[in-house]
């Protein structure tokens, strides 16, 4: 077994260009191109997307996780109310709730016992600083079981399923965390 990792060596910045390139590289590694490259995305795309949000033409705040200063990883926050289909669609009311991404690029980071405290500081530390924000809920495919079993020791629960609002057919198991 892979010795784990002190998640107190974990450190939060937010997303600049010069990340674009690290973005493409993570996205296409084997061990997350099943759950973030399914379109094979080409760098070109990276920088479209994520320069969207740089531009503040989406309300998505991109963060880049590192440790011991070498950046590992990407952690998104959307408040919900910005999106209203897919608030409609994952059946959320209150328009302050907010939805996460996470990915753990560098793969000689992933499965080291990272994942859940990195989650719940990044909520403390940056998205429940703002007192609107209380309820926080992730939407991993149903078949990432490695996923879900993180997001269950970080203390999401499950909620329900729901389909993808992006292609229509994909089933995603909808968990939920109030307040850290």
């Amino acid at each position: 077994m892979t010795a784990l990792l002190d998640p107190a060596l974990l450190a939060f910045r937010p997303l600049v260009a010069a990340d674009f390139p690290a973005l493409h590289v993570w996205f296409n590694a084997p061990h997350a191109r099943r759950w973030f490259g399914k379109k094979g995305p080409t760098l070109e795309s990276v920088v479209e997307e994520f320069g969207g949000y740089l531009a503040g033409s989406e309300p998505i705040n991109s963060f880049i996780v590192s440790y011991e200063a070498q950046a590992i990883g990407l952690l998104q926050w959307q408040r919900m109310g910005d999106f209203p289909d897919v608030m409609r669609g994952y059946e959320v009311t209150d328009p302050d709730v907010v939805n996460i991404d996470v990915l753990i690029g560098e793969a000689n980071f992933a499965h080291r016992g990272l994942g859940p405290p990195m989650i719940l500081r990044f909520l403390r530390e940056i998205v429940f600083a703002d007192p609107r924000f209380v309820t926080c809920i992730i939407d991993p495919e149903s078949e990432n079981a490695a996923a879900i079993r993180a997001y269950g020791k970080a203390g999401f629960t499950f909620v329900r399923t729901v389909i993808d609002p992006e292609d229509g057919t994909t089933p995603l198991h909808l968990m939920e965390l109030r307040g850290t």
